[in-house]
């Protein structure tokens, strides 16, 4: 059944990537296709057979979402601001029971499993903060030949790793590194001077990212999971609205969660 939810996963996935504060491996697990998407990201080509559909249909999605959603869920951030982070908070928090079954339905849970998790909730939080105080500089990159070239694909290496962790938005690595505008007016404009050292930043990043994350859920699953518990629980941090209080966007906000999180609960029993 799940395979048919694709296009809906791959949308909220491509959408996730352009927001800053938004992690695209949050919504991965929430919605229970992280290992399968994680498999096809490191050309496991047995994998990529099997759920081929599946993946079709999220590759769609995803584009979709990324071209075709980003304006519009750009507009609703500045216009409802409230309402829409409340909306993506609502569909993590519906995502954490599918987590924590994930997470221990080989092990039990161990005193020990507190700490992984405080470790993978300490880092999410911290990035927040430190983006926060502004400790990453807002440098800038001058569109000049070859080193444009290889810092960008260099800057996207790094970000599209941070697309595959659970927790940590890769649109947030791209502010981090001052160049977010940059990318986000070649998406626009179509500039493939910016888009060709990106695109190959990314395919390797997110190759070398999801290798990192399959192998480490092989040897040591458990901890694995308790520490993207901690980060998927933490990425609500920078996703909480500012101007939150007695309100009638606070009040239409919490409808929006609701809603967000009886999504999210409606397709995991789908599944």
């Amino acid at each position: 059944m799940k395979k048919f939810f694709g296009l809906f996963y791959g949308m909220v996935y491509g959408v996730s990537l352009v927001i800053p504060g938004l992690s695209g491996g949050t919504f991965l697990v929430i919605f229970g296709c992280y290992d399968t998407v994680c498999e096809a990201f490191a050309l496991n080509f047995k994998v990529i057979k099997k759920h081929l559909l599946f993946l079709l249909l999220f590759g769609t999605g995803a584009i979709g979402g990324i071209i075709g959603f980003a304006h519009a869920i750009t507009f609703l951030l500045a216009k409802f601001g409230i309402q829409t982070s409340l909306f993506f908070m609502g569909l993590i928090l519906g995502g954490i029971p599918l987590i924590k079954k994930i997470a221990f339905e080989e092990h039990k849970f161990k005193p020990v499993c507190i700490v992984p998790f405080i470790l993978g909730l300490g880092l999410v939080t911290s990035l927040f903060f430190i983006e926060r105080f502004g400790v990453f500089g807002t440098g800038e990159v001058d569109a000049a030949g070859f080193m444009f070239f290889v810092r960008i694909m260099l800057y996207s290496f790094v970000a599209a790793i941070a697309m595959v962790m659970p927790g940590i938005s890769g649109a947030f690595m791209l502010v981090a590194f001052g160049v977010y505008d940059i990318f986000m007016e070649a998406l626009k404009g179509l500039d493939f001077v910016a888009l060709l050292p990106a695109a190959i930043g990314v395919a390797l990043g997110i190759f070398a990212g999801a290798k990192l994350v399959l192998f480490l859920i092989k040897k040591f699953k458990l901890i694995v999971y308790c520490v993207i518990m901690g980060m998927v629980i933490g990425s609500m941090v920078p996703l909480f609205p500012g101007g939150f209080g007695l309100n009638t966007a606070t009040l239409a906000g919490i409808g929006c969660l609701v809603l967000g999180g009886g999504i999210t609960l409606m397709l995991a029993k789908a599944d």
